[in-house]
């Protein structure tokens, strides 16, 4: 991990919400972020923390917490599968490269780089950990089957918790009834995977409840975004070319609109699908088609939060279990069909270093490079062109692609190869935060009036002008000042 993430320990940047949370938390009264969005206990630890920060380096410390999160949490990931898979010989490489994969996927990268998703360690191991205890606690005898209430409780308990970090985590909460569905000497797996399933709604029913009940008890109104949207249709055709067809992009960061991704994306599926026949043959060509349905059904309900919402935007985050799914069922239908050692050990060191290195390319060059430049940037222009007297800031925002035409590198989402800048709800913090750091006088940073507009195009048909209580601060022409 050190390999990937270590400019991370020396690098300072700010990124997008990070500029809201620094500045609003501790000069904002009343100010919050996410509790509207049903995720209180991420906005009391992000409150305490980001109330803690007082400049641009000290966001670090909290990128560190996520990352030393994780590797305490990767240990308990790695005893889980392979608890699971323990009794199936061939599964043995499996443990070792699901962790891999993980800790080099594009959403962990991202609960890494960006403070604002700190929290996923908690909510992702929380999950992982509800669904394992939920399949301890089913026991079949002779044709009944009875469940522990002594793990219900806490399997409910860690399942509300993940929730209320984050919505999209829950779906950790399968991984252990995926491997368990997917594993060919099992008892009973459809049975298993049905109660699994019915429990994993009942969270949602129970978080649901206290979700409606939290904005009546801190009499805060929810964010419109995440209002019911009960579109199956349209949703499943969202699912299927967007965050299915992502997760099979495994750690590429190609292009959104790749044509090779299109392409490959149905080549793939076709191909799984055409090797799962072949491995149950014409014999069980039924069993074939459970397993597609069942498999298939547990990447839709991996991805249900997002389902019932009216925004369908498939952002890296949002994917960390369905991506790990995909990633499990393809190298479980390898490991089923490769039996010779010698090739399994060639292609793991080269999935391994495929992995690795493309992790960490996506972190320092697509992300880290870009991100840290424009801050230092910025931040030194505010050092040398702000004074007293400034009253007004105009600030003209990048394009949303500036940053990836800039550096040569393709943009993924509002994650990856995109300004920190180019969003129109950043540059008012991120202004009062380096005038901020400029003066070392947070009333005077607060009192500056900023106004912005989306390209120099939209600034000059404005009809605004500069004086000399006014600073004009052009993200596009100082960026290009630079060498990249």
């Amino acid at each position: 991990m050190l390999f990937i993430f270590l400019p991370l320990f020396y690098s300072d940047y700010i990124f997008m919400d990070e500029a809201l949370q620094i500045w609003g938390y501790k000069s904002i009264p009343g100010f919050y972020m996410l509790i509207d969005e049903g995720r209180w206990l991420t906005e009391v630890l992000e409150g305490w923390l980001f109330r803690m920060t007082d400049r641009v380096h000290d966001v670090t410390y909290i990128r560190l917490v996520s990352l030393f999160g994780w590797l305490a949490c990767l240990p308990v990931w790695y005893m889980v599968i392979k608890r699971l898979v323990a009794k199936v010989s061939g599964y043995k490489y499996l443990p070792f490269f699901s962790c891999l994969y993980l800790i080099t996927s594009l959403p962990f990268i991202v609960s890494v780089q960006w403070a604002t998703c700190m929290q996923f360690f908690i909510a992702d191991t929380a999950a992982l950990l509800s669904g394992a205890l939920v399949l301890q606690g089913i026991h079949f005898k002779a044709n009944w089957w009875r469940f522990s209430a002594r793990t219900a409780l806490p399997a409910l308990f860690l399942g509300v918790v993940s929730l209320f970090f984050y919505q999209g985590a829950f779906a950790c909460f399968l991984l252990p009834f995926l491997l368990n569905f997917i594993n060919p000497f099992k008892y009973k797996k459809d049975t298993v995977l049905l109660m699994g399933l019915a429990f994993y709604l009942f969270v949602y029913a129970v978080y649901f409840v206290l979700y409606k009940l939290s904005f009546s008890l801190l009499d805060i109104p929810p964010d419109p975004r995440n209002s019911l949207y009960i579109h199956p249709w349209e949703k499943l055709k969202f699912f299927l070319a967007r965050p299915l067809e992502r997760s099979f992009r495994f750690t590429l960061l190609t292009h959104e609109d790749s044509p090779i991704s299109q392409v490959l994306y149905p080549l793939m599926l076709l191909g799984f699908s055409v090797l799962t026949f072949i491995r149950f043959g014409k014999a069980k060509w039924r069993n074939a088609v459970k397993y597609l349905a069942g498999v298939g059904g547990i990447f839709i309900m991996s991805y249900l939060p997002a389902l019932l919402i009216q925004e369908s935007f498939a952002s890296n985050r949002t994917l960390m279990a369905l991506d790990l799914f995909v990633f499990i069922v393809c190298l479980e239908m390898v490991l089923f069909f490769i039996k010779d050692r010698r090739l399994l050990q060639i292609a793991g060191v080269a999935m391994t270093l495929f992995f690795v290195v493309c992790a960490r390319y996506n972190f320092q060059y697509v992300f880290l490079r870009p991100v840290q430049q424009e801050t230092a940037v910025l931040k030194n222009y505010f050092k040398q062109h702000y004074h007293p007297g400034i009253t007004t800031v105009h600030f003209i925002r990048p394009s949303e692609d500036f940053m990836a035409e800039k550096y040569r590198v393709n943009r993924s989402m509002d994650e990856f190869g995109v300004s920190s800048s180019c969003w129109d709800w950043v540059p008012e913090s991120l202004t009062k935060q380096f005038i901020y750091e400029a003066t070392g006088n947070r009333e005077q940073a607060a009192g500056v009036q900023v106004k912005q507009w989306a390209g120099k195009a939209a600034y000059l048909s404005s009809g605004e002008s500069l004086n000399n209580n006014t600073l004009l601060v052009d993200v596009p022409a100082i960026l290009n000042q630079v060498k990249p």
